[in-house]
């Protein structure tokens, strides 16, 4: 980094790793008396102007600095450090390089400081992604498919894969599992035995459509013969339930597929 006009841009490859790279780039540059330049990844659009230099991700960097943050701050405040990082937050990756080197000077008590703006705005994005990820954990359907493993798509606008991996394999140890998050081209992979892993610029064959076991067809019959029993439809009211459940949600829903092939 010797040598370098200043301000650039720090440029990393998108990955959590790759960005605690950048920041500890930041901090070392802040360290030295320099303005801390500005981390954008690949998704960011840059000023046309923008020097930007691209750092190589290096995971043993990364893990040192999460181990040496972690003994001075406490392994919630990272969380709450990911969580941000997962948000769709534009501006995430300065504000988070900046309370982590605050983290590194002062511990825990500078995400206290709700009235420094960059300290308040990775509050918003963590508690943002912190919200989608307990959604998703709430509302996601596996469906079984024809080779006995189990599925589900999403889409949110967070990228909660990372905040719901731990769960989602806790819950379903015994599975055979896969979530494709479309928005983010990436699928939880899990196998019983084997520690789960996230991969990267997935993309499932027939944009996630796979054929569905006998059980899982006959399971979703039943559902759609009973809802069509069950249902009054003088009392069906959409705008009531959308309040419950968002409509952005309902696509992915097994149930949802089943009263439309109940209704048609």
């Amino acid at each position: 980094m010797k040598g370098a006009l200043l301000p650039f841009i720090l440029g990393y490859d998108g990955s959590f790793a790759g960005f605690l790279c950048a920041a500890a780039e930041t901090m070392n540059i802040a360290r030295s008396g320099s303005p801390a330049p500005s981390i954008r990844g690949p998704a960011s659009a840059g000023e046309l102007f923008d020097e930007a230099i691209d750092l190589r991700s290096d995971r043993e960097r990364a893990l040192r600095l999460w181990r040496r943050l972690a003994r001075r701050a406490g392994g919630e405040a990272l969380r709450n450090c990911l969580e941000a990082f997962c948000s769709d937050y534009q501006g995430k990756e300065d504000a988070i390089a900046y309370a982590l080197g605050r983290l590194s000077r002062e511990g825990a008590s500078a995400l206290c400081d709700l009235d420094d703006p960059m300290i308040g705005l990775v509050e918003k994005a963590a508690l943002r992604a912190r919200n989608q990820a307990h959604l998703i954990t709430g509302i996601l359907r596996f469906s079984e498919l024809a080779d006995g493993s189990w599925y589900a798509l999403i889409e949110p606008d967070c990228d909660v894969l990372p905040l719901t991996a731990e769960h989602f394999s806790a819950r379903y140890s015994d599975m055979r599992f896969s979530i494709y998050d479309k928005k983010h081209r990436t699928a939880l992979l899990h196998n019983p035995g084997d520690r789960w892993t996230i991969a990267k610029d997935a993309v499932p064959d027939n944009e996630g459509i796979f054929p569905l076991s006998e059980h899982e067809l006959s399971m979703r019959a039943g559902w759609a013969e009973y809802f069509e029993s069950v249902a009054i439809a003088q009392r069906r009211n959409p705008r009531l339930q959308a309040s419950h459940m968002p409509k952005k949600y309902w696509r992915f829903l097994p149930e949802t597929e089943a009263r439309k092939s109940g209704e048609d």
